[in-house]
């Protein structure tokens, strides 16, 4: 259970924070149409770096089973991270109870009091697995959704077909099963994120 005591049908704010280049805007966009697809209210913003390749991105995402009065996230109750920059200036935009999923290979977690924090070899993952760093972005994806269950697996697939270019959609598929197996293991390891 989560510190604030997460009320069924309150709304899951997700942010995806990386660098420029890493992909989130895409993973954004297939959260949302995820929702979507779910019969879920959502609302989607982005914002990028400085730079359009290495600056701090993100991407963020509201499901919700009633209309969104505030479409913009202050306080993510999810944040999925893959690179140290962008973590540590999201960090404290973590609501209290919330989770971060950070890729181990580009981040390295502090203690934060009120917020639940976990690596996943993403990176690692997809080179070893799939052949591909790059689809690291869809293996934090999976974990996203095996952990978090915030959507169902199928309407994310259904929104890659939708919204991946078809030159990479293979190589994401499987990165996203692979992650849905990670994010699964961590949820039975350390339990859901938050109340039922």
């Amino acid at each position: 259970m989560s510190e604030r005591g997460r009320q069924a049908g309150e709304p899951i704010r997700v942010r995806f924070g990386g660098l420029g280049g890493q992909g989130l805007v895409t993973l954004g966009a297939v959260l949302a149409e995820a929702g979507a697809r779910s019969g879920l209210h959502v609302a989607a913003s982005q914002a990028y770096g400085s730079r359009a390749r290495g600056g701090a991105t993100r991407a963020d995402v509201i499901l919700a089973s009633e209309p969104i009065d505030f479409p913009h996230v202050h306080h993510a109750d999810l944040l999925v991270v893959l690179a140290q920059e962008a973590y540590e200036l999201y960090l404290p935009q973590v609501a209290p109870g919330g989770v971060v999923l950070a890729d181990g290979f580009f981040v390295k977690t502090v203690a934060r009091e009120g917020v639940r924090q976990h690596c996943l070899a993403a990176t690692a993952a997809a080179m070893e697995q799939v052949g591909n760093k790059v689809a690291a972005n869809f293996v934090m994806l999976g974990a996203l959704l095996g952990f978090g269950q915030v959507v169902g697996e199928e309407a994310v697939s259904a929104a890659m077909r939708k919204l991946v270019s078809k030159r990479f959609l293979e190589v994401n598929q499987k990165a996203f099963v692979l992650g849905c197996g990670l994010g699964a293991g961590l949820r039975e390891e350390v339990g859901p994120w938050q109340a039922s």
